[in-house]
């Protein structure tokens, strides 16, 4: 065999022997795995959507307490920062002007109790059956004495007894009028005039009553209520005029939340939505409250912003009037629905959009409806199932 042709042979040979190699080795190399993505699981949850707003406290229950009329104070019981219960004396008037005050609330005592008297006894028999049968035998007796000294006045001819018989007579028949007259009253019932009257009487001497012990009592520099002496300007020694002030007293623990919310968020706001609070003073409180009070009307500056107060669930120890707040309200929630984070749903404005989806091996397509978008997480109302793992890029 020619040389050339032998040599040309054996490559070919080489060759196709390569050849055959690549191919077997090509069919059956496996192929490489698809990599997993990052996902995120469709679960349950409460979904909420909040308006921020920030304030402050505010004590809503502050109170002067006042002079009720012009005096001199003998003596001042309480200074700034003292605890009182409500009706504790803060402070005595002279003795001097309480005395006619004294006065007049024991007439009007005296008076009222007459007056229930005479009242209450319209309720009942104005007589016992033993006194009513002992005033009839004293009547029945008396008639006998009127008859006997009608017959004797009759008889008589001698004009001295005549006349003395007379007079006798006379005297009889009063008493016998008299006492038929106590008898008609005892066993009869009060009138409607009666009672009228005596139920005038019984409200004229309670009102007399009341404005006199009003009168002392408005004498007696008390507390409002159970609070805080907040500010103190009474004196001891010192006149002062009806009206002045000479305490304030407030109760540290009436506190609400003034806050203020914006012209956009305005409209997103209702009494009683649910507010959390934050405060600077105890950030690990957890306080929860609700708007009480929306206030339609801008306050004044630069921006447009209204008032609202809100009612605090519980007030926490640390607190006090003036102290900073963050409040996040509740303007729509959804209770244990299917949710995705927010950062993942990339919607529009439209209530649909497409995530996709990794079943293990690969990533599929989904329209989704969502419903109420939360501050953190997106409420899913169809497209997805719980536990579904949405591809988060």
């Amino acid at each position: 065999m020619n040389k050339t042709i032998l040599i040309v042979f054996v490559l070919i040979t080489i060759a196709i022997a390569g050849a055959a190699g690549y191919f077997g080795f090509a069919t059956t190399k496996q192929p490489e795995p698809t990599p997993t993505p990052q996902t995120v699981s469709v679960t349950t949850c409460d979904v909420d959507q909040t308006v921020t707003a920030p304030g402050n406290l505010v004590n809503v229950n502050i109170a002067d307490v006042k002079m009720s009329t012009t005096g001199k104070l003998s003596a001042v019981n309480v200074r700034v920062g003292d605890t009182v219960k409500a009706g504790q004396i803060l402070a005595d008037l002279d003795p001097v002007a309480k005395t006619q005050a004294q006065v007049n609330l024991l007439e009007g005592q005296d008076a009222l109790e007459k007056a229930q008297k005479n009242r209450t006894v319209l309720d009942y028999p104005r007589a016992t059956d033993a006194f009513l049968k002992d005033l009839g035998k004293r009547i029945t007796n008396a008639k006998q004495v009127v008859n006997e000294l009608e017959t004797n006045y009759k008889h008589a001819e001698d004009p001295q007894l005549r006349s003395q018989v007379l007079a006798s007579l006379t005297t009889a028949k009063d008493d016998l009028k008299n006492l038929q007259s106590n008898m008609n009253w005892y066993t009869s019932k009060p009138t409607e005039s009666d009672i009228t009257n005596a139920d005038s009487d019984l409200a004229l001497a309670q009102a007399k009553y009341d404005a006199a012990k009003a009168i002392l009592e408005s004498l007696e520099i008390k507390a409002p209520f159970n609070g805080v002496i907040f500010a103190v300007t009474a004196q001891v020694g010192t006149t002062y005029q009806a009206e002045a002030t000479l305490f304030t007293v407030g109760d540290p623990k009436a506190l609400e939340v003034i806050a203020n919310v914006t012209e956009e968020d305005y409209p997103l706001l209702s009494n009683g939505q649910n507010v959390e609070i934050y405060f600077d003073a105890q950030p690990d409180a957890n306080v929860q409250g609700k708007v009480d009070r929306i206030i339609p009307k801008r306050i004044e500056g630069d921006h447009p912003l209204y008032n609202i107060y809100i009612t605090l669930d519980s007030i926490p120890d640390g607190l006090a009037d003036g102290m900073t707040a963050d409040t996040a309200i509740t303007i729509a929630h959804r209770d244990g629905v299917l949710c995705l984070p927010r950062a993942v749903v990339r919607a529009s404005s439209g209530d649909t959009t497409t995530v996709k989806v990794w079943d293990g091996t690969q990533e599929t397509s989904k329209q989704i409806k969502i419903g109420l978008r939360g501050d953190t997480y997106v409420e899913i109302v169809s497209g997805l199932e719980e536990g579904d793992q949405v591809v988060t890029r």
